[in-house]
């Protein structure tokens, strides 16, 4: 499967394409600037020369993707998605997207109109199928390789969408995917991520999501 990361020069697309890649799935990396694109790759093929990634503008990479996932930053997204929506066009989008500022050395939710970051990806895609997925993995871990001990909550409207999404999750190894309700429990989902910024400093580590009793 050809999974294409929009504004995946950043950690967590980076993270998320090497683990991706691993899995065996072919990843390309798009970004606004082909020559970022391009770096993010080579940097990933330091790490393994053998990893199927190439990088592409963003349009390319959405083109020529089976799945597509967002990785860009919340205050990026309502100018990066529009022009996306035609090469998304009856696609599964995956958002990773978390509404999050930092004023002062503090990390605060921003809040959303649509309620969610996910929300607002399916208003702005409105004939893609969007998965909200993965908000809460640490990006550090993530590009370090080693098995991760996490869960990621999937939340989305479309059951078999929801479903390819977790499949896809669950071969990030050390992950399991949790079925999170429909995307409206995305918010939920996305504001975790600003609690666990605060953990991540309090404890000095990277920490993720288990949920207990299933």
């Amino acid at each position: 499967m050809k999974v294409g990361l929009i504004g995946g020069t950043g950690e967590e697309g980076m993270g998320l394409a090497y683990r991706f890649a691993k899995a065996g799935h072919a990843c390309i990396i798009g970004s606004r600037s082909i020559e970022k694109a391009q770096a993010a790759v080579a940097e990933l093929r330091e790490k393994d020369a053998s990893l199927d990634i190439a990088g592409a503008e963003n349009a390319v990479a959405a083109e020529a993707a089976d799945i597509v996932v967002i990785t860009t930053p919340y205050s990026a997204q309502a100018a990066t998605l529009p022009p996306l929506a035609g090469a998304c066009a009856g696609k599964i989008v995956v958002s990773t997207v978390v509404p999050m500022s930092f004023e002062g050395g503090k990390a605060a939710l921003v809040p959303v109109a649509e309620s969610s970051a996910a929300q607002q990806a399916q208003a702005l895609l409105p004939r893609s199928t969007v998965v909200a997925a993965f908000q809460n993995l640490s990006a550090k871990k993530l590009l370090k390789g080693a098995p991760l001990d996490a869960d990621v909550i999937v939340c989305a409207d479309d059951g078999d969408a929801k479903a390819r999404v977790s499949e896809l999750a669950a071969q990030i190894a050390g992950v399991r995917a949790v079925d999170g309700g429909p995307l409206a429990c995305s918010q939920f989902v996305e504001s975790i991520t600003v609690l666990l910024v605060y953990i991540n400093r309090n404890y000095k580590t990277q920490a993720g999501v288990r949920v207990a009793g299933i």
